[in-house]
């Protein structure tokens, strides 16, 4: 797992330019510390941070260039299936300079083409491709959107980065100026979705995406290149546990090539632990790590002990202290480099700073939420739609009432209830900011959920289709990566692998919720594997203490987390004896030129 940043600047550079490229690209130092590579032409800079994963010698170094010079790749991530791919590249007689899976990139590229490289890749990658003969710059983003991709596009010119950090670093004062459309999304949604920052003409690759920019026009493409399988697998529920664990024992096997040492994340739960079951089959030396607390009510470190035990593997556990929390808010903006509010931030980070002393690299439970049917709020809001048809109450936005469950059943736009139930804010709420903001009334800051909103896939697999395409990656994936690569450890996602995303999205929903449980497809699975006691335990969120989070916000002044999260965005960059409403329409983006 590795930091881009590149630009293409058609007036070439100067001395001091390539100076300013090369801050702007070890802002990344971080994501890789072991080598930092640049190749610099009359108009491109392409360049890379380095954290050796696989082939750890100098050949493994990036960027990497054909022999003829004509094509050269930066690749963020793991390509999971490079084996596979680099046997058939061979066979074709393509000559290989490394191990190193990213060059199965440079050479499909040149071989099959940017669509079927895109089709023909599994992993967690983001990746730059150069044509110099073609005139263009190609970016391909993972199917989850599990690794980030940054870009700036402004006529001719254009810039990007795997954080956005490295971008605001190179435009200095021709930053543009914050979208405050983008504030509002926040403040709905808790985070900015994709394809918008924080900035102006600043743009997030979306998952599953692919982009061409043309040097020579300044004209810039992105498409979608994959999507979820439409058809529902007829099988029995036995035949179904079968292919599950079939895929994710492939899966988890496929996760564990390295050539670092490779730790896993332990909760108390299944996910993790289904991961760690397969893991322990392959590696009797595997190592778990997990994130305890003093009060019970929110410690699962004693579950997974447990489970750990089960499995006959080293557990090695970290007690968080409430002083943690303290610069919840500054290490906020470090991460995200934009609003983004996510209360297992502080633990996440923490089990990833306590592993990252053993490891370099290791695998997570990530994703089985989304896609086995793993969260409370689906029963909620399904229990709430119900209600709905019986009891005629309410409007689209919902009713003001101070009772929560009755603002809840007055929203009838099921995407409007979507957020409020999530914590985010309601619409009174946000037409607040939406005045303060400026913003025109007719501006919808929840069309993002509206683009997958899928009725017709069913009252729980709808949420999962939603869930995965918006907070998944906007969120959670970003939490997984910022967080881990921020004390430069690699965090891999066996359930996000296609193989099983396209199964489990292609598993009926009564083998999903099998029993009328949550995950009850998974957990049927994985009977007689795990323990029962982990099969039957409530699930238990990744968050902490009430207390904790109370005592972060009110040092903010702020009502809710998410205006805390904000508010660190805004209040030390507003004017003094400034409004900080204004202050943060005024002051986030700089200068706002061009």
């Amino acid at each position: 797992m590795c930091g881009l940043f590149g630009v293409y600047r058609p007036e070439g550079f100067s001395p001091d330019d390539i100076d300013r490229a090369n801050r702007a690209r070890d802002t990344l130092f971080h994501r890789g510390p072991n080598h930092g590579g640049a190749r610099i032409t009359g108009d491109l800079y392409h360049g890379f941070r380095r954290l050796s994963i696989i082939d750890l010698s100098a050949a493994g170094n990036q960027p990497m260039e054909s022999t003829d010079g004509k094509v050269a790749i930066t690749v963020n991530g793991e390509i999971y299936n490079y084996l596979e791919l680099r046997a058939e590249l061979m066979a074709r007689g393509c000559v290989f300079r490394s191990q190193s899976d990213s060059e199965v990139v440079l050479h499909g590229f040149q071989l099959w083409g940017l669509e079927e490289l895109c089709e023909r890749m599994d992993g967690m990658y983001a990746a730059v491709i150069h044509d110099q003969v073609a005139g263009k710059i190609h970016a391909i983003r993972d199917r989850p959107g599990m690794k980030p991709l940054f870009y700036f596009h402004s006529g001719r010119r254009f810039a990007w980065a795997s954080e956005l950090k490295a971008l605001v670093t190179w435009l200095g004062d021709d930053l543009p100026a914050v979208d405050e459309t983008s504030v509002l999304d926040y403040l709905a949604l808790r985070y900015i979705p994709a394809p918008k920052t924080l900035y102006r003409n600043v743009f997030k690759l979306p998952a599953a995406n692919r982009l061409t920019f043309d040097c020579a026009s300044g004209s810039l493409s992105v498409g979608r290149y994959w999507n979820l399988p439409a058809e529902i697998r007829q099988a029995s529920d036995e035949q179904l546990a079968e292919g599950l664990r079939e895929r994710m024992q492939g899966s988890v096997q496929a996760h564990m090539v390295s050539d670092v040492p490779v730790g896993y994340f332990l909760s108390g739960g299944v996910d993790s632990a289904v991961v760690l079951s397969h893991a322990a089959k392959l590696n009797r030396d595997a190592k778990a790590f997990s994130i305890g607390f003093e009060d019970p009510r929110f410690d699962e470190s004693r579950d997974a002990s447990t489970m750990a035990a089960h499995l006959g593997v080293e557990h090695k556990i970290r007690i968080l202290e409430p002083d943690e929390t303290d610069d919840i808010f500054e290490r906020t903006r470090q991460w995200y480099d934009e609003p983004l509010s996510d209360k297992a931030a502080v633990p996440a980070f923490r089990v990833s700073e306590f592993a990252s002393e053993h490891v370099t690299v290791v695998l997570t439970g990530d994703g089985g939420d989304e896609l086995f049917g793993g969260y409370r709020w689906y029963e909620r809001f399904n229990e709430i739609r119900r209600k709905q048809r019986v009891i005629r109450l309410g409007s689209k936005a919902g009713w003001p009432f101070r009772n929560r469950d009755m603002r809840l059943l007055s929203t009838r736009d099921p995407i409007e209830l979507y957020p409020v139930l999530r914590s985010g804010l309601t619409r009174a709420q946000r037409n607040a900011y939406r005045q303060r903001l400026g913003i025109h009334s007719d501006y919808d800051e929840l069309a993002h959920l509206r683009e997958w909103w899928k009725p017709e896939l069913g009252s729980f697999k709808s949420l999962q289709y939603l869930d995965f395409h918006t907070n998944m990656p906007n969120n959670i994936l970003t939490k997984v990566d910022r967080l881990s690569m921020s004390v430069s450890l690699e965090a891999r996602i066996p359930f996000l692998s296609r193989s099983i995303v396209e199964y489990a999205f292609s598993l009926p929903e009564s083998f999903v919720y099998r029993g009328g449980k949550r995950k009850g497809g998974l957990k049927y699975a994985y009977r007689g594997i795990l323990p029962a006691e982990t099969l039957n335990r409530r699930k238990q969120g990744f968050g902490i203490p009430r207390t904790w989070k109370k005592a972060a916000v009110e040092s903010q002044s702020e009502g809710s987390y998410i205006e805390a999260v904000l508010a660190s965005f805004t209040k030390d960059k507003a004017p003094k004896g400034a409004d900080q409403d204004a202050g943060a329409r005024i002051s986030l983006g700089g200068s706002g030129e061009m």
